[in-house]
Order: structure tokens, then sequence, then C-alpha cells
């Protein structure tokens, strides 16, 4: 499937670039508001103004690079709810959240293993209000808008969540699967978008009967490396992706493992 790829997103908070938004989050536990900068008495040229564009919203974040060594993208967010798995380890889990950070997404994790994820945001960002860590499965809303997205991450244990959050426009539900089972093959089934890490022999019937996959794809899916992710996307081929962790992710999460 090729070697392991050079490079990485760049982009957002976490890789030192302001956020995109300032926004405030419903969530208690993600902070209060921080009043914007109000310049006095700046008379723009006509010139300049043709310059001033507004950022374009984030559609998605970089997954990792391909064997051509392209960047992949994960629409996780789009100006529609967007349902999303991940079927993997720690690893994977946090290293999707925490690129989610970098293109400027608030974060409330629903979790049952709150060890796995509490000190990611201020570690990620160097701030308090962007990741929220909530104890158990419930229901939770963050505001969201296309600079800021919402991102509802639900780790709760193999069977997947039983709470059905409040979606809309720029609000994702990401559902974490240690492993696939027919119990907890729903998410899958519903999630318009998948990444997975390598799985087990005892996962390949629920991965075919949740993904609607062949064989092939099933076999695939079994040979990836520690540091690859499949991406499987509703209407769309399969991609098959490095993770290409830099050195910070690195440092955060070790090195890339399929672990539970």
């Amino acid at each position: 499937m090729g070697r392991p790829l050079s490079g990485a997103p760049t982009s957002g908070t976490v890789y030192g670039l302001p956020s995109l938004d300032d926004a405030p989050t419903v969530v208690p536990t993600i902070g209060r508001p921080v009043d914007p900068l109000r310049p006095k008495g700046f008379h723009a040229s006509s010139k300049a103004l043709e310059l001033m564009v507004t950022p374009a919203p984030p559609s998605g974040l970089v997954l990792g690079r391909d064997a051509e060594q392209k960047p992949v993208v994960a629409p996780l967010f789009r100006p529609e709810a967007v349902k999303a798995a991940v079927v993997g380890g720690a690893f994977a889990a946090r290293l999707v959240v925490f690129r989610a950070l970098a293109v400027g997404a608030r974060v409330a994790v629903c979790t049952t293993r709150p060890q796995v994820w509490e000190g990611l945001g201020p570690t990620a960002t160097g701030r308090e209000d962007r990741l929220a860590v909530l104890h158990g499965d419930r229901p939770v809303t963050v505001d969201a808008n296309p600079h800021s997205p919402a991102l509802y991450v639900y780790d709760v244990g193999e069977q997947g969540t039983s709470t059905t959050p409040i979606l809309g426009p720029w609000r994702t539900q990401l559902t974490i699967l240690p492993r696939l089972t027919l119990y907890g093959s729903q998410a899958v089934e519903e999630a318009h978008l998948t990444v997975l890490q390598r799985i087990n022999p005892d996962e390949a019937a629920a991965a075919q009967a949740a993904l609607r996959v062949n064989a092939e794809t099933v076999g695939l899916l079994q040979m990836l490396y520690d540091d690859m992710f499949a991406m499987l996307r509703v209407g769309a081929k399969e991609r098959y992706v490095w993770a290409n962790a830099t050195s910070i992710e690195k440092q955060m999460f070790g090195e890339p493992t399929r672990d539970h």
C-alpha cells in the first residue's frame, strides 16, 4: 500500500495559528466569551478593502496522506448535520479530536474513560474553553457556526451511545468504538464517514455487515499498519491513509498503535 509518508496538517490553533472564532459554547465547562479587539480610527484604502476577504470555513480535517503523498481530507464538518465513527484505539480517537481542534472546532467528549481525555484541550490549545470532558453517556449542546464547528464525541464503549444529540449545521457527532461488534454496529451503519484502524479477524463479520463492503475490502482492513487508517464514506470509494503523525502528536499520544 506504499510507504510511510511525510508532512502533516499545519492550520489551526493547535499548530500555532490563531483561532478562526472565539464564540462561547453553551457547555458550562468550556468557558466564557472573550472580548474582541476594537481598533479605533482605522480607515482602509480601496486597495486594502479589495484584499480583505472572509476566511473560508473549515470543511474537514487532514486525516493523513495516501500512497501518492496527497493529503486526504475527512469532511467532518458540513453545512448539514454529520454523523461519523472512529473504530480503533485511543491513539486514533485522540488524534482525530486533536486535529479537529486544529481547525477551530469546539469539542465536548462524553466518556466512560475520562483519563484518556483529561488535559487534552489545554495541552493542545493552551486554553480551557475548547474541550470539555463529561462523564457518562449524556446529551450535550455546543454553539456552532461555519468558522467554529461543534464536535460531540461519544466514547462510551463497544456498543456505542444510546443518546441522540441535537445535530444541525456545523454540528458533528463522532462515536468512538474501541472494536467493532455486531452489538455496536449501528453507529457505523448510520455514519456518513467512518475512520478505521486495522480490524481483527473477529471483527470481520461485523465490519462486512455494518460497512456493506466486500470480502476483499474486509481483508485489506485486516492488513493496515499501526500508522494507517481506512476512511469510508457513503457514496465514495474507500481511501487508505497514513496518519503521518507530527512530532507534537507523537509527543502527546506516543507512537501510532492499534490498542483498545
